[in-house]
């Protein structure tokens, strides 16, 4: 079986008693990760760059944006 790591903020819930206690379990790895630091976080930028090219194309409504967001 490969060995899982995984990167998290520290959000309370995530940091919970019962999540740590999952994770203990299930083996997984997490990173050190500082609080606070969208600009480590890779989802982060896409999130970024995504509103960006959303908002210069003006969809007009859901259909248009789910399919600018599937061309992209």
């Amino acid at each position: 079986m490969k060995s899982l790591v995984m990167q998290q903020n520290n959000y309370p819930k995530h940091r919970s008693k019962s999540t740590t206690e999952w994770l203990l379990q299930k083996k997984i790895r997490l990173l050190e990760w500082p609080s606070q630091s969208p600009d480590l976080n890779l989802i982060e930028m896409l999130w970024h760059d995504l509103k960006r090219e959303v908002h210069t194309r003006h969809p007009k409504n859901n259909v248009e944006l789910k399919q600018f967001c599937k061309e992209d």
